[in-house]
């Protein structure tokens, strides 16, 4: 349930931080706190870009708050010459992903200050549920886009980010991960009915093992690895960059596929962005100590790859259910097929990578898969290339951070989040670098 209160005290808050931004930019509020921003071109403008971001956040578990080094929402500001940075900010929503519309809001409060003037129309929107689907925010801003007609030629959400020791072979450059695509969703609710009865008389086959073998089959996959197309970007824009042994690998795929896909498989990442993952999440089973339960039901969640569409998925589960005699139905009404994969060769992802060159000059570019969902997904159909990106370096100790305990960012890498976005929207809408 939408936390009114704190939502609304939200809302207050950027009114008075940011009051160029609301008298300079139209802004019109959908559902209860979702906001569309737009930032008129000039009267030559063909063109519309529109960047998305989230104002809600995953809960924290109330047993993890004691092993925070700030209140997980306080948003406190925490010292540490130790590691070498300026300090950290502590709190839910600092990596995902109100940071990202904070910076969104502090680029343009300063760049309406400067008298900066968007030749191409510029847009933002900020969702209020996107941790949950975004139905009721970013899917509704979405359908009145549709309905009034407007499009747009690029989005910018969340996404990757810059990975640093994380890419076997560049553990120490680190690398712009731009999503081109994202993964699927679909839950799938398997079901087991057999005969029940007194735990003194049991059957030597219940609906109980019968799910216990249908999830440990489920663990051997349901699908072949594979190479989508948003990794197969991947790995052409950074071979080049790899040491000998492994430029030789990537160079040579035609020989080399099948050991590359084995060492993908090595890593829970490596699985993700090559599989149609399916794992089981929930299980239940049984009112009673001692009767033997007449059904099991085993709740399963599959990431699905770009080339694969919910009813291949739902096929496969239905296929492995009916042999331990099971049937396999969909568990909810959310799920979504993979997006298409938008193009890395278009002057708008060029753009993204020169932004990310010039504040970052060190780190590489490269496209990827998105492995978890964005409120990007809602307007799909609405525009001509989508990317997912979020402008931060962060090593696998932060990464932890993401729905996780101690999630923080550190001021330089807040105030390099602003210094691209600065960059990104003059790239965008005026075509050119800050002066």
């Amino acid at each position: 349930m939408l936390d009114t209160a704190t939502f609304d005290a939200f809302g207050q808050f950027l009114r008075a931080s940011y009051p160029g931004v609301f008298d300079m930019l139209e802004v019109d509020t959908f559902s209860t706190h979702t906001y569309l921003l737009h930032w008129p071109g000039t009267e030559a403008a063909t063109k519309n870009y529109l960047f998305i971001a989230h104002q809600d956040v995953v809960p924290v578990d109330r047993k993890s708050i004691a092993e925070w080094s700030a209140g997980p929402f306080s948003g406190d500001f925490v010292t540490d010459s130790t590691a070498g940075v300026e300090g950290w900010i502590y709190g839910r929503g600092t990596l995902d992903d109100k940071s990202a519309l904070i910076a969104l809001m502090e680029t343009m409060e300063s760049l309406s200050y400067s008298g900066f003037q968007p030749k191409e129309h510029l847009y933002f929107c900020f969702g209020q549920d996107e941790e949950i689907g975004g139905k009721a925010g970013a899917a509704v801003v979405a359908a009145h886009c549709r309905a009034k007609g407007l499009r747009f030629d690029a989005i910018l959400d969340e996404g990757g980010i810059i990975s640093k020791g994380s890419i076997p072979g560049l553990k120490d450059t680190p690398v712009a991960l731009i999503g081109s695509a994202e993964k699927g969703y679909l839950s799938v609710e398997v079901t087991f009915n057999l005969a029940g009865g007194h735990s003194s008389m049991p059957n030597t086959e219940t609906a109980i093992t019968r799910a216990t073998a249908f999830t440990n089959a489920l663990n051997d996959g349901l699908f072949q690895s594979e190479f989508s197309a948003p990794l197969e970007g991947f790995i052409t824009h950074l071979a080049p960059e790899m040491p000998w042994a492994l430029k030789s690998v990537f160079a040579n795929r035609f020989l080399t596929e099948p050991l590359l896909l084995n060492i993908y498989q090595q890593s829970h990442t490596g699985r993700a962005l090559t599989n149609n993952t399916a794992v089981a999440t929930m299980i239940s089973s049984g009112i009673k100590d001692n009767v033997v339960p007449a059904s099991a039901r085993v709740v399963c969640n599959t990431r699905i790859l770009p080339g694969t569409t919910p009813e291949d998925v739902l096929e496969r589960y239905a296929a492995l259910a009916a042999k331990f005699g099971g049937t396999a139905t969909p568990y909810n009404t959310i799920s979504s097929g993979a997006s298409p994969t938008s193009s890395t060769e278009h002057t708008d992802f060029v753009k993204i990578g020169q932004a990310v060159k010039h504040v970052f000059p060190e780190a590489l570019v490269s496209p990827y898969l998105t492995i978890g969902g964005t409120d990007s997904k809602n307007f799909e159909g609405l525009a001509k290339n989508t990317y997912r990106f979020l402008p931060i370096v962060l090593g696998a100790e932060e990464v932890g951070g993401i729905h996780g305990t101690n999630e923080r960012i550190s001021v330089d890498g807040f105030n390099k989040m602003v210094d691209f976005y600065t960059v990104m929207m003059q790239l965008w809408s005026a075509g050119k670098f800050p002066e």
